[in-house]
């Protein structure tokens, strides 16, 4: 019987290769979102505990989360909406970090989003990002797929 593992590494090497092209191509059609001018209602620190493995749990430091709250007008319309909607809220080791950062936005403040036009409450905020990460990891999966492939055949 022919050794089969290549074949099934090679198989989920190139499905995560393909999920994460999807997530780059998601990132893509986002950067081309419409923008708006948003206002920022209010600012909060969320602390959190980071608990990758549950066995080590108490050995881990808490985690500090800079969550912006803001209101936005699309077509006459409002929505509010925060920084965690699409990319995730960013994440300190400290909640001094975390205060440093929110200060740069204090309640008030005039934000640019990018909205999704089929639900304005889905907003990215930040600069325009090209996902690197996500087509590096798919470069990486498709390579391992090929040379599995390679040992398989």
């Amino acid at each position: 019987m022919p050794n089969v593992t290549p074949l099934l590494i090679a198989l989920a090497c190139g499905a995560g290769a393909a999920l994460a092209l999807r997530g780059a191509w998601r990132r893509r059609a986002v950067n081309r979102w419409p923008e708006a001018q948003a206002t920022v209602e209010r600012t909060e620190v969320q602390a959190v505990d980071d608990q990758h493995r549950r066995a080590d749990r108490d050995d881990h430091p808490r985690r500090f989360l800079a969550r912006i709250h803001y209101r936005l007008e699309v077509e006459g319309s409002e929505y509010r909406s925060d920084n965690g909607r699409f990319d995730g809220v960013p994440d300190f080791p400290s909640g001094e970090a975390a205060e440093a950062f929110l200060a740069q936005t204090p309640p008030g403040s005039r934000l640019t989003v990018r909205y999704d036009p089929a639900a304005p409450t889905l907003t990215q905020h930040g600069e325009q990002r090209l996902p690197t990460a996500r087509l590096g990891l798919a470069a990486f999966l498709g390579m391992a797929a090929i040379g599995a492939l390679w040992v398989w055949w």
